[in-house]
């Protein structure tokens, strides 16, 4: 932020508020532009406007918050009048605007006062408040339920969110039976907020642990994708093991992917124990469900309703665990060249499941020498062969005579093997392999082709 300009002082909160700690008043000073202009622009209205929720408690981490969320006093149907082609009425019913800013999008939602919450979701009547507390009242977990007026630097924490930030505490505002009543997804999002990354493991407090256990089954009415949005940043999180091992202890793991139930504690144990940023989300999954066949594990992951590659990406990492490449040089190479970016990782998990003999697939362990692997894999060295096939079927069949078919198809197939394996970069080699190869003779779907396993 420009610290020349001037920010505005708007409608004042009826709340009793503290001054800012020095990690809220250095957030304020880097502040976007942008944001400044539509917080001036709304206080010349004679309207309040508050910084709210994620990013407030982020910034009293030190953490970085990519989302800034606003409440204001000023009404949807006001706010897109005043913002005009800024502003996007993405959820205007419930009182959400998007304001579009030179830097990034900010969601600005009304102040509100609610009803009765009859589909654990989404209130069944929506009036337009003016009380800051009465709307951070309603949110889920204390340290979510901060409000920074940042003209003034106030801080407004009603619900003690900051001293259970201090004793990594997650508690719910208020009621801890009504807020999972509310929106059944909360007790997903508890658990998500257990890991604070480098910040370490947080706990539950005692009564909202207790009520998420008993609420369980009003996370029935809750969508899959908003299930699968929460349970995805937990599995991305640094501390993903421990937060699934306590929904697994809870029970909770059944309303998101059953299949977990029954993962060996070993396996969790290797994963908390081994896993780093190089994990994608399909290396974690693929892990963690390698007992289980893949016809299983398609059903699984299908009923979550994941993005089609990901879900493509996820079955294919966990059909090529169990298989482990040969201690040659040529094998390797095609290894490499089949898993591309997925062959170290497969790898290291590979060294995983024979160090507990897991029974991959649901069949056996592992077979294989992955002291042998490794020590050649060292040696490895990078890939000279293009990647692309040095000769097409053209070629092929002016020097065979063999006609367009599948025995072409498999020919160029095994020949594009043949330069993977021996590193090629001349198509010269690749005839003085082809007069070496018994192409003349046996069935073509036996041939050599370049795949693994």
């Amino acid at each position: 932020m420009n610290n020349e300009r001037k920010l505005d002082f708007g409608r004042e909160a009826s709340l009793a508020g503290a001054s800012c700690p020095e990690s809220l008043n250095r957030w304020i000073e880097n502040l976007p532009d942008d944001l400044v202009e539509i917080l001036n622009r709304i206080a010349e209205t004679g309207h309040g406007a508050w910084a709210v929720g994620g990013c407030v408690r982020d910034a009293l981490l030190g953490a970085h918050s990519g989302d800034i969320d606003l409440c204001s006093t000023c009404t949807p149907e006001e706010v897109m009048n005043l913002f005009g082609e800024q502003a996007i009425p993405t959820g205007i019913e419930f009182g959400t605007v998007t304001i579009k800013g030179a830097s990034q999008h900010y969601e600005l939602t009304t102040l509100r006062s609610e009803g009765m919450y009859r589909d654990g979701r989404r209130p069944d009547q929506v009036a337009w408040g003016t009380s800051l507390k009465e709307d951070l009242s309603r949110r889920d977990f204390t340290f979510n339920a901060m409000a920074l007026d940042v003209a003034r630097r106030i801080l407004y924490d009603p619900f003690n969110g900051t001293k259970d930030m201090e004793n990594r505490l997650v508690r719910a505002v208020g009621d801890p039976m009504q807020r999972c009543d509310e929106d059944g997804l909360r007790i997903f999002r508890a658990y998500r907020f257990l890991d604070r990354g480098q910040l370490g493991l947080w706990h539950l407090e005692s009564t909202l642990h207790q009520a998420m256990q008993s609420k369980q089954p009003i996370l029935t009415k809750v969508a899959i994708e908003r299930k699968w949005t929460e349970f995805q940043k937990i599995m991305n999180g640094r501390h993903a093991a421990d937060v699934l091992a306590l929904m697994i202890h809870d029970g909770t793991i059944q309303h998101i992917l059953p299949s977990l139930r029954f993962v060996r504690p070993e396996l969790l144990d290797l994963f908390g124990k081994h896993f780093d940023e190089s994990w994608l989300l399909k290396h974690r999954l693929g892990f963690l469900l390698v007992e289980f066949g893949p016809s299983e594990v398609k059903r699984s992951l299908g009923a979550l309703k994941l993005p089609k590659s990901l879900l493509n990406q996820t079955l294919q990492f966990h059909r090529d665990l169990g298989t482990i490449p040969e201690p040659r040089t040529s094998s390797l190479r095609v290894f490499r060249y089949c898993l591309g970016e997925d062959a170290n990782i497969h790898l290291r998990l590979q060294h995983l499941l024979v160090e507990i003999s897991a029974l991959v697939h649901g069949r056996e362990p592992s077979k294989g020498s992955m002291t042998e692997v490794a020590v050649k894999w060292a040696s490895l060295g990078p890939q000279h062969a293009p990647s692309e096939s040095l000769v097409d079927g053209h070629w092929i069949m002016k020097r065979t005579g063999v006609e367009q078919g599948v025995r072409l198809g498999r020919l160029k197939n095994w020949l594009h093997r043949i330069q993977i394996e021996n590193d090629i970069t001349e198509v010269d080699a690749i005839e003085l392999h082809l007069s070496r190869i018994p192409w003349q003779h046996g069935e073509p779907l036996e041939w050599p082709q370049l795949q693994f396993p």
